[in-house]
């Protein structure tokens, strides 16, 4: 699948191979549902023979077909067949050694079974959206579309408490940059990172973690401070991208030097990356999680107020809280709204599972 394809909206294709049909037909309900088009078998010559006649964006197989550790054969021919197509093996196999088969086979990731079908989907559009923002001869705007479709397809699916989260970053950080004086290239830099700056949370080994009533402990907390490093290393090599995977890294530290992680200070943040630092705190406190409420404007300003010089920048502080004081409450009510339409979406897929 590549920038023109993804530009038309073209659907992109996808096999699933297992032994079990009831299994793939329930996945293929799921992921037609969020715009892959599946098609399926239930048989390692079958699933070679629509390899080596039809062209897939992906193909996901299990491992085991009657007993046999067959499915390094399908992924196997589709690497011979179609290198650049995404593989992905589902496997009931212990993690390590699931690791280690699928890495054998070619595939860029493996599920443990029982898979969710919404997981599945979300790895499909990782994968291939990674792939997307690779080339060099990309425009910029390609780099904006993929990446607004890539945290709306992955991050957003699996937390739903996120829907909006990044777009609404990015035009948060895109008023405050231009109060700021930020030059137009860093400030469309800073926009691309704000989409997404919580892409690494996709890479976290629990998902779990995302959506858990209540607070983190403290094991699962330095679990989650590695997303900003996995963010910027899997966001890519391509030239556009080098800032915007600095300013990734850097959503979570503090002018003080408390932040993760490498506890930066001062002005061994970047300016884009102290600008992306604020706007990412205020839409979190004000957004309703699984486990608390939002906070109100009077509050969010209190706290803003005292964190001046501590967590952030005194003047990009100040022209921050002057936009607050201009748009606080209609940024306050964003998050609600854009939670009503996610889960009404998630709704859909539940419904389509049952």
């Amino acid at each position: 699948m590549n920038a023109e394809n993804h530009a038309q909206g073209s659907r992109p294709k996808v096999l699933l191979v297992d032994d079990e049909l009831g299994t793939i037909e329930l996945m293929a309900v799921v992921l037609d549902a969020q715009g892959l088009d599946t098609r399926l078998s239930t048989d390692v010559r079958e699933a070679t023979r629509m390899l080596a006649t039809e062209t897939f964006d992906a193909v996901v197989s299990d491992v085991v077909f009657d007993g046999n550790d067959r499915g390094g054969e399908v992924l196997a021919a589709s690497r011979s067949l179609s290198p650049n197509t995404v593989r992905i093996l589902m496997t009931g196999y212990p993690v390590i050694e699931g690791a280690v088969n699928a890495i054998k086979h070619g595939a860029i990731d493996y599920l443990q079974k029982p898979v969710d079908p919404i997981v599945l989907a979300t790895t499909i559009r990782r994968a291939m959206n990674e792939r997307l923002i690779q080339p060099e001869a990309l425009q910029f705007q390609d780099l904006v579309n993929i990446l607004s479709d890539m945290v709306a397809q992955t991050i957003e699916r699996v937390d739903p408490y996120t829907a909006g989260h990044g777009e609404r970053t990015r035009s948060y950080c895109r008023q405050i940059a231009q109060r700021f004086g930020l030059d137009v290239r860093t400030t469309e830099r800073l926009e691309l990172a704000a989409i997404a700056h919580d892409y690494g949370k996709i890479y976290l080994d629990d998902l779990s973690f995302l959506t858990k009533k209540g607070p983190l402990t403290a094991e699962e907390y330095r679990a989650v401070q590695r997303h900003p490093a996995l963010g910027a290393k899997r966001l890519g090599n391509n030239s556009h991208m080098q800032d915007v995977c600095q300013y990734v890294a850097e959503h979570h530290e503090r002018w003080d030097g408390t932040g993760y992680p490498k506890r930066l200070r001062g002005k061994q943040i970047s300016e884009a990356g102290r600008i992306l630092c604020v706007v990412e705190v205020f839409d979190s406190i004000s957004t309703r999680r699984s486990y608390k409420n939002p906070w109100d404007l009077d509050k969010c300003i209190d706290f803003f107020e005292s964190q001046s010089g501590r967590a952030f920048e005194p003047d990009i502080l100040d022209v921050f809280l002057g936009l607050l004081e201009e748009y606080g409450a209609e940024w306050l009510a964003a998050p609600a709204l854009d939670m009503r339409v996610a889960e009404e979406r998630r709704r859909l897929d539940t419904s389509l599972m049952s």
